[in-house]
C-alpha cells in the first residue's frame, strides 16, 4: 500500500515494520493539522496488509512531541464552548490512535512533555532514550490539567498513587526512573532508541497478526470491568482467534515442526 504525502509525517516501512516520522519544526507540536493527519495515517495503518507493527518517532532528536503550542494557548478564547473544542478534538485523536489495531511502540529521543506524553501513553509499547529525554505531566506548572486522556490512562500504567504524584508535581522523568516505575518499557542508548523499537516491532510483527490484534483488543475492552464481564470479552476474543485461518495455520506448522506462515485472517 501507498501511504499519503504528508506534510509533517513521512513514513518507512520494512519487513512488516512501518516507522512514522514526526517532523512538525521546530517542536511536533500538537493542532488541528497535525490532528487531521495522524487521524488519516491510522486509517491508512490499519488498511495496510503490509504493516504489521508501527513505531512512532521524531525527526528532531531533541523532541518527541512538545504537546501544545503553550504560547498559542495565550489566543485561545476562554470560553467553555471554544475549550469544549480544543479537548474534543485532541481526545478524537488520540482515541483514534489508541485504536490502531496493529501493535504501536514509541521510540522516545526527545522531550516528551504534556499532551507528548499523552501521545505517548495511546501507544501500546515506549521505548526511550537516556540523556537528554525527558517525559511528564506537567501542566500544573501553567495552571491546568492534561486535557488528552492523561488523567485516564496514566494511572492504568503507573498506578493511582504514582499518577497522581507525577500530575500534581508536574515533574519532568529520565528514562531510567520512567522505566522504574513503569512508565516506559525500555530505556535505551541515546543513539539505539529508534533501532531497538523497530528491532521490538520486527518481533511483534513476526507473529500472528489476528492473535496479535485480538490481544490488544481484549486487553482495551476489559480494563475496568469486572472479572465476569472481562472474561465474556475474552472468550469471544478466544473464539475469534480460534477461528481464524491463522490458528489452524499455527497449529499445523507446531505440528508439522515447521515455521508458520501467517495471512492474517
Amino acid at each position: 500500500m501507498t501511504f499519503d504525502s504528508f506534510k509533517f509525517l513521512s513514513v518507512e516501512q520494512s519487513g512488516g515494520v512501518t516507522t512514522v516520522y514526526l517532523d512538525k519544526p521546530p517542536a511536533n507540536t500538537l493542532d488541528n493539522d497535525l490532528y487531521a493527519e495522524l487521524i488519516s495515517l491510522s486509517d491508512q495503518l490499519d488498511a495496510d496488509g503490509e504493516t504489521r507493527a508501527v513505531v512512532f518517532a521524531s525527526r528532531h532528536p531533541k523532541i518527541y512531541i512538545a504537546g501544545a503550542d503553550i504560547k498559542r494557548m495565550k489566543e485561545y478564547r476562554f470560553e467553555a464552548d471554544y475549550v469544549d473544542g480544543v479537548i474534543a478534538r485532541v481526545r478524537q485523536t488520540l482515541g483514534r490512535i489508541e485504536l490502531i489495531t496493529k501493535p504501536t511502540i514509541a521510540a522516545i529521543t526527545g522531550y516528551a512533555l504534556g499532551g507528548g506524553c499523552e501521545f505517548s501513553l495511546c501507544l501500546d509499547f515506549r521505548f526511550m532514550s537516556r540523556g537528554q529525554a525527558r517525559i511528564g505531566l506537567p501542566e500544573v506548572n501553567i495552571g491546568i490539567i492534561p486535557g488528552g486522556g492523561g488523567t485516564q490512562r496514566l494511572p492504568r500504567v503507573v498506578g493511582y498513587a504514582k499518577a497522581l504524584e507525577l500530575m500534581m508535581t508536574g515533574v519532568y522523568l529520565d528514562a531510567d526512573e520512567a522505566a522504574r516505575i513503569g512508565l516506559i518499557h525500555r530505556a535505551c542508548d541515546a543513539d539505539q532508541t529508534i533501532a531497538e523499537a523497530q528491532k521490538f516491532a520486527a518481533q511483534l510483527a513476526a507473529q500472528a497478526p489476528v492473535a496479535i490484534a485480538l490481544i490488544k483488543k481484549c486487553l482495551r475492552e476489559s480494563i475496568g470491568r469486572t472479572y465476569d464481564a472481562g472474561f465474556a470479552v475474552e472468550k469471544e476474543h478466544c473464539k475469534q482467534a480460534v477461528l481464524s485461518q491463522d490458528a489452524r495455520e499455527g497449529i499445523g506448522a507446531f505440528v508439522e515442526k515447521r515455521k508458520p506462515h501467517w495471512v492474517g485472517k
